[in-house]
C-alpha cells in the first residue's frame, strides 16, 4: 500500500513539474521613484505576502535603476503579481498617486516579464477622499443600538445649485471614497466611487454606511438569515436602519429625490448579497439594486426559499425595479467541506432557477478575467453609473 501512495505521488509531482515554468520578472524603476529601498514582488504565488524575503528583487549589476527576480514552479495558468517596498502602503502606484490594478498574465511556458515603476504609492499622501466628503461620526443605528459613521458625498454643483438629487446607499463606507480607510486582500483598493459619479454627470449623493469597526463582525451585519458559517444573523435590523432611520434623516437634511425610482442600494460579496435581499424586501424603497458579487453560496439556500415566499404584491412592485448584477469568472471561493464555488455561476443559476417568478428587469456583466474584491467593483460601479447616465442624464 506505501509503495502504491508513493508512485501516485511521484506521478502527480512529474505531472506538476511539466506544467510549470520558470518566470523572470524584471522592472525598471523611473526616476521618480528612484529609491534605497528593497523592492518585493508579491503575489498569488506566495499568498500575497507584501514582504517575503524569497522575492526580494536584486539590482542588475551595471544598472541604477533595474531589478529582476526569478520565479520557479509557476503553475500554467494566470501570474497576478505586484510590486511592492514590503508594505501596502508602499505598492506601485502611478505618477497621480493612484494604486495600480495587478498585473495580470497567463503563462504557458519559461517567460521574461518586463515592467515599469512610475511611482510609489507612499510618495503621496494617504487619503484620496474628496475634500468635501462629510463624515457623520457615531450615527446611532437604533434597529442595532450601536452607532456608525456615515460618509455622504454631495455632486459638485450642489451647492450652488436648488437641484434635487437621487441616492444611493452603499455598503462597506471604508472602502469607497479613499485608500486611507480602505482595506483589501491585495491592498487599499478603493471603489473610486467619487470619481465614477463625476465621470457622468456628477448627478448622484451617495451615503456610505461604514461596516462593523471589528470588520470580522461585517458577515453577521451583512446576513440576513442565519446560516451555519453565521448563526447570528442582523441583516434584517441593518436593512430596515436603512429604509427606517437612515433614509429619513439624509431626506430631510439634503435635496433628495425622494421616491423609489430615484433611490438605488449596490454592495460586494456580501453586500452585494444583502443589497439583492434589500430590493426583493423594500421593492417600494429601492429602484435601482446594484448585486455585485453576491456571496449566494454563503447563504445556506436560505434565498431560495424567500423567494419562493414572497408576496404577489411584492412580486408585482420588484418587476418595476432595475437590477445591476456583476460577478467574474476567477470568483472561486472553497467551502467548508472542501468543494469549489464559482460566484459566476451561483449567479446564472439564481437567473435561472428565480426568472420565471421574480421577471427582473436586469442587466448582467460577465467578467471573464473578473476576481473577488474591489478593483473589480470598481469596473462594476462604472459600468452601472455607465449605463445609468445614458438612461437618465436628460431626467435630472
Amino acid at each position: 500500500m506505501k509503495k502504491y501512495v508513493f508512485i501516485v505521488l511521484m506521478m502527480v509531482m512529474n505531472l506538476q513539474a511539466q506544467n510549470s515554468f520558470k518566470v523572470r520578472v524584471e522592472v525598471t524603476v523611473d526616476d521618480f521613484a528612484k529609491t534605497e529601498d528593497a523592492i518585493y514582488l508579491t503575489g498569488n504565488f506566495n499568498q500575497w505576502k507584501p514582504k517575503d524575503e524569497r522575492y526580494l528583487m536584486q539590482k542588475v549589476a551595471g544598472t541604477g535603476n533595474q531589478y529582476a527576480v526569478e520565479v520557479e514552479n509557476i503553475i500554467q495558468g494566470v501570474l497576478e503579481y505586484k510590486f511592492t517596498r514590503g508594505t501596502w502602503q508602499s505598492l506601485e502606484s502611478s505618477t497621480q498617486g493612484r494604486l495600480i490594478n495587478l498585473h495580470d498574465v497567463m503563462i504557458t511556458e519559461d517567460t521574461v516579464l518586463k515592467n515599469e515603476i512610475k511611482a510609489w504609492r507612499d510618495q503621496f499622501k494617504a487619503s484620496t477622499a474628496p475634500d468635501d466628503l462629510i463624515v457623520l461620526k457615531n450615527f446611532y443605528m437604533p434597529e442595532l443600538n450601536r452607532v456608525r459613521d456615515i460618509r455622504i458625498y454631495l455632486p459638485k454643483d450642489y451647492e450652488s445649485s436648488e437641484k434635487q438629487y437621487p441616492v444611493w446607499y452603499m455598503h462597506d463606507g471604508q472602502d469607497l471614497f479613499d485608500e486611507a480607510t480602505s482595506e483589501g486582500r491585495l491592498g487599499p483598493v478603493e471603489w473610486e466611487v467619487d470619481e465614477t459619479v463625476a465621470k457622468y454627470g456628477d448627478q448622484y449623493i451617495i451615503v456610505g454606511i461604514d461596516h462593523d469597526y471589528q470588520k470580522n463582525l461585517r458577515e453577521k451585519e451583512y446576513s440576513f438569515f442565519a446560516t451555519q458559517k453565521n448563526p447570528i444573523a442582523e441583516g434584517q435590523e441593518y436593512i430596515s436602519f436603512i429604509v427606517e432611520t437612515l433614509k429619513p434623516y439624509v431626506d430631510a437634511q439634503y435635496r433628495t429625490l425622494k421616491d423609489v425610482k430615484y433611490t438605488g442600494i449596490a454592495g460586494g460579496s456580501l453586500g452585494g448579497l444583502i443589497s439583492l435581499y434589500a430590493g426583493l424586501t423594500y421593492p417600494e424603497t429601492f429602484g435601482k439594486i446594484g448585486v455585485f458579487s453576491p456571496s449566494i453560496w454563503q447563504d445556506d439556500n436560505n434565498l431560495d426559499v424567500y423567494i419562493s415566499r414572497l408576496s404577489a404584491n411584492q412580486l408585482e412592485k420588484i418587476q418595476k425595479q432595475q437590477y445591476y448584477i456583476y460577478g467574474g469568472e476567477r470568483e472561486n471561493r472553497k467551502k467548508g467541506d472542501g468543494n469549489v464555488v464559482r460566484m459566476d455561476e451561483d449567479i446564472l443559476r439564481f437567473l435561472e432557477v428565480h426568472q420565471s417568478r421574480l421577471k427582473l428587469n436586469y442587466e448582467l456583466n460577465i467578467n471573464p478575467r473578473g476576481k473577488h474584491g474591489a478593483w473589480y467593483w470598481q469596473q462594476a460601479f462604472n459600468w452601472m453609473i455607465a449605463d445609468l447616465s445614458k438612461i437618465e442624464s436628460n431626467n435630472f
